[in-house]
């Protein structure tokens, strides 16, 4: 019986691929002379379809054993991957359709089929690999045994534990985490406290809110090297960017952070339903693999179940992109980014999330210079450098003995004792949930998400430490574009205020004064004479006065 590994051993050298050719040639095979001696030149091995006695096992075993070690194409969760270059020069992962595969087999081995000769007798056939055959090898279990697993993409080297020993994995595939470094050079050595300095240098020119999320924007800049070397066998939350105005330096903050692992951030776009919609863009990024996923600019009120599934996601992650299938991606391989300047979500969400507040600069400030430009193309330059000084972090918190702070309470629970040790022993901040429950709850409140919005339209507008009226509120949410929750577009001023009576009550049912990002919000009450009442009657007044805290 001839199988695949047999005509391989016939076919191993150019004297047996001549021999081979003369024999073809001899039986009349119509082009194989000709395709033999290419083979035989460029040394691609040769591999039977099935026909005859070579099973699909047989042809996608020898097949796949010749291709694995490329390390170009990959099994991820069920699917056969193979390497694309995106428009912005990075690698990504694109599922391999059969029509694609039948092309890439050639690349790696001369194709031929047991065929049966005018004579009748079987004879070898140089052929090209049919449709539904490339599909039933993908689908083989050979493909899944001797195709190397990938978990990810990263485009810099990762530092990851091996025995009691930190290593950096460097660019190709690492089967210790099975991520595909696509890219990036080793970082050098930096000492500590000099690696501190220059990570808090990259966050000087953004005003933080707090000290709390100052302390977690450090963390969301380290918290992707613990995860990839496998420091964190659960969850790293989103990181959401939330600003008082625009051009505040949201987005920037988490292009920096890509920057710094030598990554760009994949966009998600902001549509409602159908092809395209938020949930399919994500799936798309999923399925490509970088590990930096962005929503950017988000308006109004986000709820993606879908989002807070893959946050949430135990194992793997089922991902269905149109024409190309269903693979199953490991969530832990990304990080999830989204910058809104009022960000208005769901319970859920906000529990998976670590909320970064920031206010925009004010006019004239002189923002960081570098000889490379801006801060940005300054970190892209040096990334190398400034993964160093994560390196150096990290190396430091495992000198340690990887402790944990016990205090935090977030979802997430594991990452936040890891980081909270770090901002606070190592970058020496407040912890790193200080501030951050409050926080959580107003995004997932809409009248507090609408009461952030009003209270920084007063600041805008000068009147901060006057007493204004639900009317004046109004007027001020008219003229500021801010939409009242539950209240029609077309509303009248008195059905307007109204309204807002109403949110202002449940808002101060329990607490006066109300704290919001940085200001409180008091509410007072006089009884006024009414000028045109006979009888001297008169009416309550409520006012709100909002100050800077």
């Amino acid at each position: 019986m001839t199988t695949n590994s047999s005509i391989v051993e016939e076919v191993a050298n150019d004297s047996q691929a001549e021999a081979f050719c003369q024999w073809s040639a001899e039986n009349q095979i119509e082009g194989a002379t000709e395709q033999l001696r290419e083979a035989a030149a460029d040394k691609l091995p040769h591999v039977i379809l099935p026909s005859d006695v070579v099973t699909i096992s047989n042809t996608a075993e020898d097949l796949f054993k010749l291709i694995g070690p490329s390390h170009q194409v990959f099994m991820r969760g069920g699917a056969v991957v193979t390497l694309l270059k995106r428009d912005d020069g990075l690698l990504a992962l694109d599922i391999l359709r059969a029509a694609a595969a039948r092309s890439l087999f050639e690349k790696y081995a001369r194709l031929f089929a047991w065929r049966t000769s005018q004579k009748g007798e079987l004879m070898l056939k140089p052929v090209n690999c049919p449709h539904d055959m490339a599909e039933a090898l993908l689908l083989s279990t050979e493909a899944a045994n001797y195709l190397p697993r990938v978990q990810g993409l990263i485009n810099c080297p990762v530092l990851r534990e091996v025995g009691s020993d930190l290593v950096a994995a460097g660019p190709g595939y690492d089967e210790v985490t099975r991520l595909l470094v696509t890219g990036g050079t080793m970082p050098p050595v930096v000492e500590l406290s000099e690696a501190v300095a220059s990570l808090k240098a990259i966050h000087n020119d953004f005003a933080f809110q707090s000290e709390g999320d100052r302390a977690r924007a450090y963390a969301s800049l380290i918290s992707p090297a613990l995860q990839m070397g496998g420091f964190l066998k659960g969850r790293v939350p989103a990181d959401v960017a939330e600003a008082d105005q625009s051009q505040s330096g949201k987005t920037y903050r988490q292009k920096l952070i890509a920057a710094v692992y030598n990554e760009k951030v994949s966009l998600v776009t902001n549509r409602q339903g159908g092809v395209g919609s938020v949930d399919e863009s994500l799936n798309q990024q999923l399925v490509a693999g970088r590990p930096f996923i962005q929503f950017d600019n988000f308006r109004g009120r986000f709820d993606s179940a879908h989002l807070e599934a893959f946050l949430s996601a135990d194992g793997t992650f089922s991902c269905r992109v149109p024409h190309r299938g269903e693979v199953c991606v490991a969530p832990e391989s990304f990080f999830i980014f989204m910058s809104s300047n009022g960000v208005n979500t769901t319970r859920d969400f906000a529990n998976r999330s670590n909320i970064i507040r920031i206010r925009k600069q004010p006019p004239g400030y002189q923002f960081q210079k570098f000889e490379e430009g801006d801060l940005l193309h300054h970190v892209r330059r040096h990334q190398a450098y400034y993964m160093g000084c994560v390196f150096a972090v990290i190396r430091a918190w495992h000198a340690q003995g990887r402790p944990r702070m016990t205090e935090p309470k977030h979802d997430f629970r594991e990452w936040a004792e890891i980081v909270d040790w770090i901002v606070q022993n190592i970058f020496q901040t407040v912890p790193v949930m200080e501030g951050h429950r409050q926080a959580q709850e107003r995004v997932c409140n809409p009248a507090l998400v609408w009461l952030r919005s009003v209270v920084l339209a007063v600041n805008e507008s000068g009147e901060l430490d006057c007493p204004l009226t639900a009317t004046d509120l109004f007027g001020l949410c008219d003229s500021a574009d801010i939409p009242v929750p539950g209240l029609r577009p077309d509303a009248d001023e008195d059905k307007g205020k109204k309204i807002i009576g109403t949110i202002m009550a449940k808002l101060f049912k329990e607490t006066n004064p109300l704290e919001v990002d940085g200001f409180a919000v008091t509410r007072e009450e006089k009884y006024l004479n009414r000028d045109d009442a006979n009888d001297g009657g008169g009416f309550k007044s409520k006012t709100y006065t909002v100050t800077k805290i």
